[in-house]
């Protein structure tokens, strides 16, 4: 991230000699203006190399099981437990990095694409009621995305308020996940008079995060345990004290989706070796607001180092960065 700021009151030689001559770069638009008075703002272009590590914890919704038989065609009928299960806590834990090209078409607004991968995303769901259930997957995939960054000074302090969008892709989704990021940051810019294209930067701000998505699957009854016939035979046990324990309004109330359960979990009893258990679920943020402390060590108009950490809200995660900016040489566009 290149922050604005203006210069100081006394100039070096190299910036006197900066701004003693028309200003060289085709953006920003407006940039010849901003020159005139004696403002310095970053190198247009930029390429962000950026790597992130972290978990996110989400909230489930929309649960349905099936079961089936590898030797049946056609899919499970699915049935909906969202108004009963119960699921211990889950965190998707996630490593990723992203190539990031931008480019400032005005002095205050900073445009951007985004090209990533995921290297890994382990999700791991523990159903507790009514029977419990293991469902850990691991997602790899890339993504590509957009975004906007506003960013100003006021003497020494800059405020940026950054928006982006990315929709990730993986064989295992009939569709992209979207997912949408926004965050404001505000902090102080320590300079060095005796070298001027060097700064260091420090920042707080809170970061909006947003994403849902389906997710389907299926797990072999041999899947389940290292003894799988009698970890059926727990769950089916389980089944029937949860059952047992309700109300007799909830009894009735839950009774059809109850004797689908053990019917289907008796046929996987009898096919071990041929039954499998179809989830299906819609994964979202419970509370998508979390903090974030960082800064950046700038060796030059061309080269940054940013590191950053996000916590509190449902994420916990750590980014690093390398920045390389550049000027592209020409008539400043719009510019008399």
């Amino acid at each position: 991230m290149a922050i604005v700021t203006a210069q100081d009151k006394h100039l070096s030689v190299e910036d006197s000699i900066y701004f003693s001559e028309p200003y060289p770069y085709v953006l920003p638009i407006m940039g010849a203006k901003v020159h005139s008075v004696k403002i310095r703002p970053p190198l247009p272009f930029g390429v962000m190399v950026n790597a992130l590590a972290g978990y996110q914890k989400l909230a489930l919704d929309n649960m349905a099981v099936g079961f089936g038989n590898y030797t049946n065609a056609g899919s499970p009928t699915m049935i909906d437990i969202s108004d009963f299960v119960v699921f211990d806590e889950t965190k998707a834990q996630t490593s990723t990095y992203n190539v990031r090209l931008d480019a400032w078409v005005l002095p205050f607004l900073n445009v951007y694409g985004i090209v990533g991968k995921t290297k890994k995303a382990d999700i791991n769901i523990n159903l507790e009621k009514p029977f419990p259930l293991s469902v850990s997957t691991e997602v790899t995939g890339t993504y590509v995305g957009y975004g906007a960054m506003l960013a100003g000074a006021v003497g020494p302090v800059f405020v940026s308020l950054d928006g982006n969008q990315t929709y990730s892709y993986n064989p295992r989704l009939d569709k992209p996940a979207k997912i949408s990021l926004a965050g404001l940051r505000t902090g102080p810019v320590f300079k060095f008079n005796s070298k001027p294209e060097m700064n260091v930067s420090f920042w707080v701000g809170a970061m909006y995060n947003h994403f849902n998505g389906d997710t389907e699957g299926s797990i072999g009854a041999l899947d389940l345990a290292p003894d799988a016939p009698a970890h059926i035979n727990e769950m089916q046990t389980s089944l029937d004290n949860w059952y047992n324990n309700l109300g007799t309004v909830d009894q009735i109330k839950y009774a059809i989706p109850y004797n689908l359960l053990e019917e289907g979990l008796t046929r996987l009893e009898d096919d071990v070796e041929n039954g499998y258990i179809n989830y299906a679920f819609t994964k979202a943020i419970e509370h998508p607001w979390n903090m974030v402390v960082g800064g950046q060590y700038q060796y030059n108009y061309h080269w940054q180092l940013r590191a950053e950490i996000q916590f509190l809200g449902d994420r916990t995660a750590g980014l690093f960065s390398l920045n390389y900016r550049f000027g592209i040489r020409g008539k400043n566009w719009f510019s008399k």
